[in-house]
């Protein structure tokens, strides 16, 4: 049995068919399982009294060789004081909550999910409920970029593993000692035409589904993850136009998106996977924001004009804002454009097509505005 280290793990390739474990010398009932596809799991394999329990931890690399030694003696241990209690994942016990807590109490109830799916679940989806620590609570949130403060997130965690708790799957919070991050400064960072050049050039080298993803934020002005989560059967390439349902905007308006010719262009030559117009799986869309970002940011630092400014892609939508009021956009209509909450009883329930040739207008012009930028026309 060869000692398991981070260079030999790295180095293990798949199967043929099938899967294969590799036993840890230094944990025993620790296993690495690599499946055909490609995927590396941490399991841990055991016995309570005459009962074989097999537990997954967690993928690697998320849960790394010695996230996954600790983990697995925390379960070894629990397994040897409590005999075969059950366990559960983080994302057991997220599902559980919102199914039985947060659904049926609480009206804003996807705005939590949506949470949950983007800044959570792709970490903690898989792992054990008692091998989360302190310090990958502190780890997620202070890597939480985008649109959520890092303090909704803490407090979403926190509700969590307390319902884990009153249900006895979990003896301790690790997230109760961490603190609550001060309120975060509203960003005001946009890219200048330069750089929406330049992000709109090397969106390309991402290939599908990232650089239509990419580019459909700049053109549309839509939040990430209602680009994201696009579905074929919201669109209309006929009449140029995008209907986003109310369930999936933050604002929980549906909003009817105008969509320019460059748009319409994009969405025509990209493949019909499924449901989603951006997948990679043909059943879900597309999520690996950080994946992307970091390979864009990459791309970018490569070009002889070196790196951008530090950037998020939240930032897009601002910089959206930004140019159309330059160009003469009027603020009313941008917030039409971005489906921000109007003021006022009559304007909170505005009729779908409202100010609809107000927005294809302004997402024309800014259309435009791309395009001189990146054909250097001043």
């Amino acid at each position: 049995m060869a000692r398991l280290t981070d260079a030999r793990v790295l180095s293990i390739k798949p199967p043929a068919s099938g899967q294969e474990e590799h036993p840890d010398e230094l944990v025993t009932g620790l296993r690495l399982r690599v499946g055909s596809g490609g995927r590396k799991a941490w399991i841990v394999r055991t016995r309570a009294g005459p009962k074989v329990i097999n537990k997954t931890l967690g993928s690697y690399p998320t849960l790394s060789l010695a996230d996954a030694r600790d983990a697995a003696k925390t379960l070894l241990m629990g397994i040897a004081k409590n005999g075969a209690r059950p366990s559960h994942t983080f994302g057991e016990a997220a599902t559980h909550w919102l199914n039985t807590v947060s659904k049926p109490n609480n009206k804003s109830w996807r705005n939590q999910e949506r949470r949950l799916e983007i800044h959570v679940l792709p970490a903690w989806r898989d792992r054990q409920l008692d091998s989360i620590r302190r310090g990958d609570v502190r780890d997620l949130v202070e890597g939480i970029s985008g649109d959520v403060a890092p303090s909704r997130a803490l407090a979403i965690v926190r509700t969590v593993f307390k319902h884990a708790m009153a249900r006895d799957w979990l003896d301790a919070s690790p997230a109760e000692a961490i603190p609550m991050p001060s309120a975060d400064t509203p960003r005001d960072r946009f890219l200048d035409m330069d750089e929406v050049k330049r992000v709109y050039g090397a969106a390309e080298l991402l290939g599908y589904p990232w650089a239509g993803f990419l580019r459909l934020l700049f053109l549309t002005g839509q939040r990430r993850t209602e680009v994201a989560s696009m579905r074929w059967d919201d669109l209309d390439l006929v009449a140029a136009t995008w209907t986003i349902p109310a369930d999936d905007t933050k604002s929980e308006r549906a909003q009817l998106v105008p969509l320019s010719a460059a748009t319409v262009t994009i969405l025509k030559a990209t493949p019909r996977l499924g449901p989603y117009v951006w997948t990679t799986d043909g059943e879900t869309y597309s999520s690996s924001y950080d994946k992307a970002k970091k390979r864009l940011d990459a791309f970018l630092a490569a070009e002889k004009a070196g790196a951008l400014r530090p950037w998020r892609f939240h930032d897009v939508r601002r910089t959206v804002a930004t140019h159309m009021v330059r160009l003469g956009v009027t603020e009313t209509v941008v917030g039409r454009v971005l489906n921000h909450a109007p003021q006022g009883v009559t304007a909170k329930v505005y009729a779908l097509h409202a100010y609809t040739a107000e927005k294809r207008a302004a997402l024309e012009t800014w259309d435009a505005e791309i395009a001189r930028a990146r054909e250097g026309v001043s």
